[in-house]
């Protein structure tokens, strides 16, 4: 869920060197570790193109979403279906993740205040605790 990903190459025992393990197809062969280091396949251009392809590559619905800090339209290899403007590469789990989002805004923004005032984020435990019981004497 990040804004850029190609981190998560994939090396078949036969050296070859893929864009990412979810990508083990030919079009995204970067090379072979036999004739070129890893670290060249790992910063070349077209790897970087990758890479920076998961961002630029987002329909309409994703780029307008008020949580696309928190997706980034997730892995491609789920963009399968089309967004509401009829643009395709809308991720077929879009839908639950927004939800999702929605559900823990709040008490991701409680968080993220405890934490700029330097206090533990996990502070939002005692939202959901139950207030202690008195003994009545």
């Amino acid at each position: 869920m990040s804004p850029v990903c190609g981190r998560s190459v994939a090396l078949e025992a036969n050296g070859d060197v893929y864009s990412c393990d979810h990508f083990v197809f030919p079009e995204y062969r970067l090379g072979n570790i036999s004739n070129q280091s890893l670290t060249t396949l790992l910063y070349s251009e077209r790897q970087q193109q990758f890479g920076h392809s998961k961002l630029s590559a987002l329909p309409r619905q994703c780029r307008e979403c008020r949580f696309l800090f928190a997706c980034y339209g997730e892995c491609p290899r789920n963009r399968f279906v089309t967004d509401k403007y009829g643009q395709p590469g809308l991720n077929y789990l879009c839908q639950g993740y927004y939800r999702f989002f929605c559900h823990v805004a709040a008490d991701m923004d409680f968080m993220k205040a405890e934490l700029d005032a330097g206090r533990p984020p996990a502070n939002v435990m005692r939202r959901y605790m139950p207030a202690p019981v008195r003994e009545s004497k």
